[in-house]
């Protein structure tokens, strides 16, 4: 099975929310659990998989092929990481217990305050799931995607804007 854009979205969204009420006795991050432009703690999009394995923060794959797969973090017991073997981490999910945004947003943030955070954010749907996406002020290379429903962040992703091999082809 092939880890596409929508997939790995989809995947993050939808398990954030049971993530976040296991995410207990998992590894703390650094910065107080900001999931900030350019990664999370010591895990930065686009960094290699060598790399990500070497901070001992990546576990085992699981699911994917070998040109992208998900693999299992310390920071919470999913969604997991999705790493592309050529182009390095693609996506962090947002389920480290008490993770946010350097502005503030995280799970149970109300969509207006999205909005208000990254004026520039858009709304948009995949895979059945109302999100707004934005890229991060800071890094044009990452965007964020949350996940909303009735109006609260249900779950969010920091990910590369190009998708490379991690895309649907």
């Amino acid at each position: 099975m092939r880890i596409t854009l929508a997939r790995a979205g989809a995947a993050v969204l939808a398990a954030s929310a049971i993530a976040l009420a296991g995410a207990g006795g998992q590894a703390a991050a650094s910065a107080e659990n900001v999931l900030g432009p350019d990664g999370f703690g010591p895990l930065k999009v686009g960094m290699s998989l060598a790399d990500a394995i070497a901070t001992g923060k990546v576990g085992e794959p699981v699911g994917g092929n070998d040109l992208c797969r998900g693999y299992k973090w310390a920071y919470s017991s999913g969604p997991v990481l999705t790493i592309s073997k050529a182009h390095g981490i693609y996506s962090i999910p947002g389920t480290a217990k008490g993770a946010h945004t350097p502005e503030g947003i995280g799970s149970g943030s109300t969509a207006d305050a999205v909005k208000k955070a990254y004026p520039k954010a858009v709304d948009g749907w995949q895979n059945g799931t109302a999100i707004i996406t934005t890229v991060t002020p800071q890094n044009p290379a990452n965007r964020y995607l949350f996940g909303i429903k009735e109006g609260k962040v249900t779950g969010f992703a920091l990910q590369a804007v190009n998708a490379r091999d991690c895309a649907a082809g």
